[in-house]
């Protein structure tokens, strides 16, 4: 037993000395974990900061309410005004504020028209234009604004058809009118009067298994939030065009990280030092594998969108130059990524469990599994110093808003700025030589 023992502690040993099977095995794990638990775990806020442009042109009470609950909700970046090309602050109209969600500047836009709401009128009437860029972001601003428009204001709601019980029957005979059919409700719905005659908020519940589906039916019949999709109509395959871009730039990490890494194995079995020896210098042989893991990059992430245009009729050709430029700029910026793990790192099994840590980091707060605007603000704000998020924006510009040259310039400069800096510090670290040596 005892050597049992001494070899199991020297296993032990053996692991902890291992600083790769360390971060693979505790690190990893632990970081993905705080980033989902963030996302998923229900104990937080829910999305934050999503851009939702909102217009209110009525002057009822119950429009400004709604208005200012959006305000006041963490989960919306509320926006109602614009600047136009010479700088001046506009307030939006019906037009504008279409034209600023279908140029990507925000997610949706709610619309109070003048007759939102009325003391003549039975129900809440709204307007709803998205862009459904995101389709579980969609969701949840969806989710979102029916839980303000729908929960905010039954009170309102219902005793507005008390009123107009009341108009046209006579205040007598609509009061009478209210208590026999309160009395009729209470009867077969066992609801009390009470919360018929004088609604509040808390009030709507209705005994039973189906009180929830029941209570859901009222407010639809009485709200109606008139929706329509001003961008991607004519994606064929929605789903499969937002989420090609997001894989495609995992795998393209991880095939550039591994390439790149391959600077040890080359060291190790005596290539480089052969190179050496002949009329090749170091900066020689550092372009010729950035210029081949470039082009390996631009290769795969050109397979991954022909892929996704052969099994899912994803368009790639109404927009292909701008998709080049962006496939270009991503591989740039990945490959220097890869370079900068192999200029730090000590062995190829280091750079390869760094990588592991930093590509599923990236790949999950920037945006290519799940929206941004689901995490913490700390983590957004990270989010965008990430070439897989600005990646993945300029292929969701290309692929689903159609954009020319000008509008993916900003992506275009971010990715090929990333990828001079990068390379930049690569060199740096490369000249002190622990790969040549």
């Amino acid at each position: 037993m005892k050597q049992v023992y001494l070899l199991f502690m020297n296993s032990y040993l053996r692991f902890w000395k291992d600083k790769v099977s360390v971060l693979l095995t505790f690190i990893v794990p632990l970081v993905l974990m705080t980033i989902f638990g963030s996302i998923f775990s229900g104990s937080g806020s829910g999305p934050q900061g999503i851009r939702l442009a909102v217009l209110n042109q009525s002057s009822s009470p119950v429009a400004k309410q709604i208005e200012s609950s959006l305000d006041t909700m963490k989960n919306f970046r509320v926006i109602k005004s614009f600047k136009n090309d010479s700088g001046k602050v506009i307030t939006f109209d019906t037009l504008s504020i279409q034209e600023y969600v279908r140029t990507g500047k925000a997610s949706a836009a709610l619309i109070l028209p003048p007759d939102a709401y009325s003391d003549t009128s039975i129900g809440l009437y709204v307007k709803f234009y998205y862009d459904p860029k995101n389709d579980i972001e969609m969701q949840t601003i969806r989710g979102l604004i029916q839980q303000v428009v729908f929960s905010q204001f039954p009170s309102i709601i219902a005793q507005s058809g008390l009123r107009q019980a009341e108009k046209f029957l006579g205040i007598q005979s609509g009061t009478a009118f209210n208590r026999d059919m309160a009395s009729i409700v209470h009867k077969y719905f066992k609801i009390d009067t009470n919360l018929i005659l004088h609604p509040k908020l808390s009030d709507f519940s209705i005994a039973g298994s189906d009180s929830g589906k029941n209570k859901s039916n009222f407010f639809q019949n009485v709200v109606r939030i008139e929706d329509q999709q001003l961008v991607g109509k004519e994606v064929k395959n929605p789903w499969a065009t937002r989420s090609v871009g997001g894989w495609a730039m995992t795998f393209l990490l991880f095939t550039l990280t591994a390439s790149s890494s391959s600077l040890f194995e080359e060291r190790k079995s005596g290539v480089l030092l052969r190179l050496l020896t002949s009329p090749v210098s170091r900066v020689h042989i550092l372009w010729s594998k950035y210029l081949f893991n470039m082009s390996l990059g631009i290769i795969q992430l050109l397979f991954m969108f022909f892929a996704g245009w052969a099994m899912f009729q994803v368009d790639i050709f109404s927009n292909f130059f701008n998709l080049l430029l962006i496939i270009i700029a991503a591989s740039t910026a990945c490959t220097a990524f890869g370079m900068l793990l192999a200029a730090f790192s000590q062995t190829r099994q280091q750079a390869q469990g760094l990588g592991t840590l930093f590509i599923l980091s990236m790949s999950a707060i920037g945006g290519a599994w799940f929206p941004t605007n689901f995490m913490p603000a700390t983590i957004q704000f990270f989010s965008k110093l990430t070439v897989v998020y600005w990646s993945m924006d300029g292929f969701l510009e290309v692929l689903w808003r159609g954009v020319g040259l000008i509008s993916i310039l900003p992506h275009l400069g971010i990715l090929f700025g990333m990828g001079a800096i990068i390379n930049f510090i690569s060199i740096r670290q490369f000249k002190k030589g622990h790969i040549f040596d």
